[in-house]
Formats: structure tokens, C-alpha cells, sequence
């Protein structure tokens, strides 16, 4: 038996036609918006702060300073919050522990931690607790300091390091 060659063709371009209707496509441009870069995600957010905390455990002012929120930095300078630290110095190698990530929104996570630590910030002894929040700006996950530190921050370092010390919390 001998097929006619359009036969095939034919057979071929009804194929196509049905697979291009069963999927959606068409030739012509569609309305669809376009796809935006994917959502952060929260464990990127708890790698941003565990990298914090190791930071500030191990003294790296610095860079741990270098992760904070745009908003954040206007607060306290980089030198100024290495001045701070050296000064009064927390207690050393001490690790902060993550307890809980919440996804607060597309863009914001909540870390709630403790650190295990006579003295360092907590005067009575015991672990000392917090919460922070990392907020997904220019592409990235940036830590934000509690509003308590915030506010330490804005009384400036010398006044903040008389502070401490009498806090007995300096090392």
C-alpha cells in the first residue's frame, strides 16, 4: 500500500494542531504577565541569621554589621558599632541558637533564639532570648536589630558602653 506524501503531512500538522490546543498554545503573543524572579525563601532568611550570630559570637563586628538593613545602618555607623563592641565586649564565643523561623510574609521572616549566657546581656543569669526579623530588600535577606538595640545604638557609644558596664554585661 502506498501512502500519498501530503497524507503524511497532513497526519503530521493535526497532530501539532491538537497538542498546540491541549496545552494552550497558541502562535499568537498571549496576555500573561511576565514571570517575576521566584519568592525568597525562609530558609535563606535563617542562613542570613545564623551568619549574624556566628558573627557577633565570634566578633566579627564588622561583618556582622554588613548584613543589617539599609534603615539600620543609619542608626550606628560600621566603625562606631566595632568601636561599641571592642570596648564592651560581650561574652565571647557564646553561640546564639535558632529556635523558630516564622514566615511573617513574603518578604519578612521573624528568628526567635536564645544564647546560653551568665552575664552577656541578661543580668540575672540564665539564657538570654530575643527575637529579630530579616526583611527581603534589593534582592537579599538583611538582618534588622531588635528595637531595644536600636535604641541603645542612638544614645551612642560612649554613653552605651557606661551603660553596659554598669549592667555588668562589658567582658
Amino acid at each position: 500500500m502506498r501512502r500519498a506524501p501530503n497524507r503524511r503531512t497532513a497526519t503530521g500538522v493535526t497532530a501539532l494542531a491538537l497538542i498546540t490546543v491541549a496545552t494552550g498554545c497558541t502562535s499568537q503573543p498571549g496576555h500573561s504577565a511576565p514571570a517575576g524572579p521566584p519568592p525568597p525563601q525562609s530558609r535563606q532568611a535563617a542562613s542570613v541569621a545564623s551568619e549574624e550570630f556566628g558573627l557577633l559570637a565570634g566578633g566579627g563586628w564588622a561583618q556582622a554589621w554588613s548584613l543589617w538593613t539599609d534603615s539600620a545602618h543609619q542608626v550606628i555607623s560600621q566603625a562606631d558599632f566595632v568601636r561599641l563592641n571592642t570596648e564592651c565586649r560581650p561574652v565571647p564565643g557564646v553561640p546564639y541558637v535558632v529556635d523558630r523561623t516564622t514566615i511573617v510574609d513574603s518578604t519578612t521572616v521573624r528568628i526567635d533564639w536564645h544564647r546560653a549566657d551568665a552575664t552577656g546581656g541578661n543580668p540575672t543569669g540564665g539564657n538570654a532570648t530575643g527575637s529579630n526579623t530579616l526583611l527581603y530588600q534589593a534582592g537579599r535577606w538583611q538582618f534588622v536589630p531588635d528595637a531595644a538595640s536600636l535604641a541603645d545604638y542612638r544614645l551612642g557609644v560612649d554613653q552605651l558602653v557606661q551603660k553596659r558596664r554598669a549592667a555588668g554585661s562589658c567582658h
